[in-house]
């Protein structure tokens, strides 16, 4: 069983990465650049808004709500869900041993951000570590997409960044190791000796002097025993050390995102976004993975849930899992591996149930120019199906993995049991296909809610498509019938002419 929490701990550190939901910002004037200069010599922003992420899974999309609110555009985080097209978005991949289900929140961060930057008049640049691995790679794929990128080469420069930013009025979201964070919320991860997480903040200011810096930290209360909101303002404008602040960024390659103001946006932002929103939901693979082998492997969007259906029945998983019998020790592996899956499609269903319908209820707001009315009321045929399967326990106290009755958890976790029953009898001479027929009913029960997300988002997909078509039938119809009249026409005047000359 000790197996099986450290398994529940460490993808608890997966997803503090980059509800009920409830109110994410308390600006108290947006767009402000003023700095504050104390006496000890402290350089800090001033009204940078303090953006809860809410639960376990969302720092860095409250960590860009409140850069993009300190930059003048006032996008909550449930507004930066819709805008950045997370809420809308899903990718799956059952590639050779490989399970991987990722709500758009945790999937291609980089690329939202950057459609939300260009929607409304942003410049995002990245900084990244020059001994990142695969540099070259990254920045030719990075600056092909239209990002800027930056090279930090170790802490004199990542530092030297921090302060010229904030100098110029700029906070930064920056990747970290939550280990190394001040809070008390991460002593569970000090306590089981755990690194390598990834987890954003935001820097509002620094103290070169007594090497001290200033961070926003939207996760603190989004998971363990104080889980709700830091009403004591624990993680806003916080102090950590020079020191401290280096190990966690260092950790994680001083991945850095500034946003500043750069100019207007799009004058009608529904004519990009809108058609965004349709190729997530429908699931094109290039608006996912452009010019990526994600692209050939992986199913995205409303694709990504009919697949994830298929592969959740008894007959689904046993295709799967049976891979594995050749592994060493497979039978314990093989009682972890199901209760991974639980805990994971149940983590990220509800990541993508909380965002989307957040993104739901935004969206005309964003759009105030279209009728979104029929979208969202095919969008909202999804939510019965989300709230069957998502619960928040999973994020909030991922460690906890006994005594659970939710749907999906509980079902593989009642099934990781059976399992170990069946492989200590020692009576079947196939323990993975008999403990799974057993629990038909219930993988039934749990595929049908997914092919229900799947069957809302394809017809909310259709929608935008009748607004913003893009199938070049419905797009260039009326063009390609005037065409055709014109070419049958010119057949027949081709036919009459040559009918009337003379025999050669």
């Amino acid at each position: 069983m000790r197996s099986l929490r450290v398994a529940a701990i460490l993808f608890m550190i997966l997803v503090v990465s980059p509800r009920p939901l409830s109110t994410t910002s308390s600006a108290a004037s947006v767009g402000s650049t003023t700095n504050s200069i104390a006496a000890d010599g402290a350089i800090v922003l001033q009204d940078v808004p303090y953006v809860w992420q809410e639960i376990n899974g969302f720092c860095a999309w409250a960590a860009t709500s409140m850069v993009v609110q300190h930059a003048g555009v006032p996008l909550d985080l449930h507004d930066v869900f819709a805008a950045s097209t997370i809420g809308f978005s899903w990718a799956y991949f059952n590639y050779q041993e490989t399970l991987t289900m990722l709500p758009g929140a945790l999937y291609d961060q980089l690329g939202s951000t950057l459609l939300l930057s260009q929607l409304y008049g942003l410049n995002l640049t990245l900084y990244l570590s020059s001994d990142s691995p695969g540099i070259g790679n990254v920045i030719d794929v990075y600056e092909s997409w239209g990002v800027n990128v930056g090279l930090l080469d170790g802490e004199n420069d990542a530092f030297s960044l921090i302060e010229e930013s904030i100098d110029n009025g700029y906070p930064l979201v920056i990747s970290v190791d939550p280990a190394w964070l001040p809070a008390d919320d991460y002593d569970i991860l000090r306590e089981q000796g755990i690194t390598g997480g990834g987890h954003g903040v935001v820097v509002v200011g620094y103290n070169k002097t007594l090497g001290i810096a200033y961070i926003s930290d939207p996760g603190v209360g989004s998971f363990g025993e104080e889980f709700g909101y830091p009403d004591d303002g624990r993680g806003n404008y916080s102090e950590i050390t020079y020191t401290a602040l280096n190990s966690a960024w260092a950790n994680r390659y001083y991945i850095t995102l500034e946003i500043r103001q750069n100019g207007e946006g799009p004058e009608d932002v529904g004519s990009i976004l809108g058609p965004a929103i349709r190729d997530r939901l429908l699931g094109n693979p290039q608006t996912y993975a452009p010019d990526s082998p994600d692209a050939l492997i992986g199913s995205f969007g409303e694709t990504g849930f009919r697949a994830l259906s298929s592969d959740m029945t008894s007959a689904g998983l046993e295709e799967y899992l049976s891979q594995f019998w050749s592994w060493e020790n497979p039978e314990e592996f093989l009682a972890i591996a199901f209760v991974a899956i639980g805990i994971g499609l149940e983590a990220q269903l509800t990541l993508q149930y909380l965002s989307y319908r957040a993104a739901l209820e935004s969206i005309q707001t964003l759009m105030p120019d279209y009728d979104l009315s029929e979208f969202i009321a095919a969008g909202e045929e999804a939510l019965p199906h989300f709230v069957a399967m998502a619960d928040n326990r999973s994020l909030v106290n991922p460690g906890g993995i006994s005594e659970r009755d939710s749907l999906v958890f509980g079902t593989f976790f009642d099934i990781a049991e059976e399992f170990n029953a069946t492989v200590e009898a020692g009576s079947s001479e196939d323990p993975l296909g008999e403990t799974l027929e057993q629990f038909t009913a219930e993988l039934d029960i749990i595929s049908n809610h997914l092919l229900g997300i799947a069957d809302s988002w394809l017809a909310a997909g259709n929608e935008l498509e009748s607004i913003w078509p893009s199938n070049p039938i419905t797009l260039y119809g009326p063009l390609l019938l005037v065409a055709g009249v014109g070419v049958v026409g010119l057949v027949l005047l081709v036919i009459m002419v040559v009918r009337r000359r003379p025999s050669q």
